[in-house]
């Protein structure tokens, strides 16, 4: 019960703080929104007088162009790129369209004509001079380009559409609604980029679009406002103000406030993680440091009894095998069946030396009180992996020895010879054929880590726990005493080792030794 009022009391410290920091700041974003929006009206306002001004201004320079057409000033210039224009957006409407849909273009003046230059089709007072229609028909050109001059007003387009010579003129009035159109778009395009505008519209007096600049940004607010200039009557504007600095205000606010709270939240809850991961590892550390306690026990206790049972057979051994070499030698049967019996007496003598064999393993293994030797590391696995190259090459294994060279090590090279050479016969048997064995080392400042990895089928993870067991085995013919008593003459040196592996992906076994320095 005391342990849940513990728990309660946080939490409902928590939700007393959630609630304060969420009603606070409610009230506060609202007041910044309102603020805000306030803010971009007034800015839509000044755009919109500021826009408004732009407008008349180069209107008035076109009129004054009008009346003064040999004067050259700089919207002089500009309209020269406005007629440009103009052009080049008849090319991008012309190209487009079929041929039902030339007799439907909007245009006073149009005259269609099919590739050779025969007039089809005629609308208005258009007249294209001959070299226009060669130029299309005879140079291989893909357009023709007429600019009003001083004696000629009109602005002259042609380009061939597939099959079809087509040619429009724009008269005078017409030509001014465009440039008008076009001035008013340089306007909106230069207004347009300033800081929170995301768009601008400008409507007739009927209420069609004239002409619209948008951007994809449907968080906007709208400031709408006549387009009060004598040019443009009864027209309105439209204008959108970005709202980005909205929202990246008000998330900025509302995350300044989530974050206060998710660091009070966050803090007693990574404490809690903390303590208690430390804990567990704590208990998995003991845990582990219990099972290899028992473990070497274990392989102390039968590694004695070993011992002992080891010593106490070596000699009916000796006497079994003396008694076999008299057999062979001096009791030799009839001839039919001499084969046979110097086949049976082999295969006895064979097993005899292959138990001999073990025993002497089991001595050597036990032998703990043998004189320490200083030895380079990599010398004893160069042995081994001389010893174990012609079983590793016959079954397209590669032993690939990179310890470093200078490591060296306090041992009983004979036993540590064995340890690893346990080792890495269980590697070359895992494996079965094709693969590599990698001997590689991990220096530190008073141990070494010698790192052998194969490239074996793996073990499973169920097994990881039992592989230094007695007699415990996946081989068909192996006994399960090679990695224990790699394992026992390890610890005996001060050392460690442990294995990892992923089925599929081979297993590495990692032995820790002191250094000598």
């Amino acid at each position: 019960m005391a342990d849940k009022k513990t728990l309660l009391f946080p939490l409902l410290l928590f939700a007393i703080f959630f609630v304060l920091i969420a009603l606070t700041g409610f009230f506060q974003i609202r007041i910044i929104r309102e603020n805000i929006q306030g803010i971009l009206y007034s800015e839509g306002e000044i755009l919109s007088q500021n826009i408004q001004r732009e407008i008349d201004r180069n209107m008035e320079y076109l009129e004054l162009i009008d009346r003064s057409p040999s004067l050259v000033t700089p919207v002089y210039l500009s309209l020269l790129s406005f007629d440009e224009a103009i052009a080049e957006d008849l090319y991008n409407e012309l190209s487009k369209l079929s041929f039902e849909e030339f007799t439907r273009l909007p245009y006073k003046h149009v005259l269609l004509a099919d590739a050779h230059g025969n007039q089809l089709q005629r609308r208005g007072s258009i007249t294209v001079a001959q070299s226009y229609v060669e130029a299309l028909t005879k140079k291989g050109d893909r357009t023709v380009l007429k600019l009003p001059a001083q004696g000629d007003q009109t602005l002259l387009f042609g380009l061939r559409v597939k099959e079809h010579l087509l040619f429009v003129s724009l008269d005078k009035g017409e030509l001014e609604d465009f440039r008008e159109k076009n001035m008013v778009e340089a306007v909106l395009e230069t207004e347009e980029k300033r800081l929170n505008v995301s768009g601008i519209s400008v409507f007739d007096a009927k209420g069609g679009l004239y002409l619209g600049l948008m951007r994809a940004d449907e968080r906007s607010y709208r400031v709408v406002k006549p387009l009060n200039t004598r040019y443009f009557p009864g027209y309105t504007m439209e204008i959108r103000m970005s709202s980005t600095l909205v929202s990246d205000t008000l998330r900025r606010t509302m995350i300044s406030f989530v974050v206060l709270l998710l660091v009070l939240l966050l803090g007693g809850a990574a404490a809690i993680y903390l303590i208690f991961r430390l804990e567990r590892r704590h208990t998995e550390r003991v845990k582990e440091m219990e099972r290899d306690m028992e473990l070497k026990e274990r392989l102390v206790s039968l590694g004695k009894l070993a011992s002992g049972m080891a010593h106490e057979i070596r000699n009916p051994l000796n006497a079994m095998s003396m008694s076999i070499q008299r057999l062979k030698r001096e009791f030799v049967p009839e001839a039919e069946k001499r084969n046979e019996y110097f086949k049976f007496i082999d295969i006895v003598r064979g097993e005899l030396n292959r138990v001999n064999q073990l025993v002497e393993e089991f001595l050597l293994s036990a032998r703990s009180h043998a004189p320490m030797e200083k030895e380079k590391i990599h010398t004893i696995l160069d042995e081994i992996a001389i010893i174990l190259g012609e079983r590793a090459d016959s079954k397209g294994i590669h032993i690939d020895n990179r310890v470093d060279a200078e490591i060296v090590l306090e041992c009983q090279k004979e036993r540590l010879k064995q340890a690893f050479h346990n080792l890495i016969l269980n590697a070359i048997e895992a494996i079965g054929a094709n693969g590599v064995i990698t001997l590689s080392s991990e220096p530190g400042s008073s141990h070494v880590r010698i790192v052998i990895r194969d490239t074996g089928p793996g073990i499973q993870k169920e097994n990881l726990s039992k592989v230094f067991e007695y007699y415990y085995t996946t081989k068909d013919k192996g006994m399960g005493l090679g990695l224990p008593i790699s394992f026992t003459i390890i610890k005996d040196h001060g050392g460690d080792i442990h294995v990892t592996s992923e089925e599929g992906r081979g297993a590495t076994f990692a032995v820790t030794l002191p250094v000598k320095k």
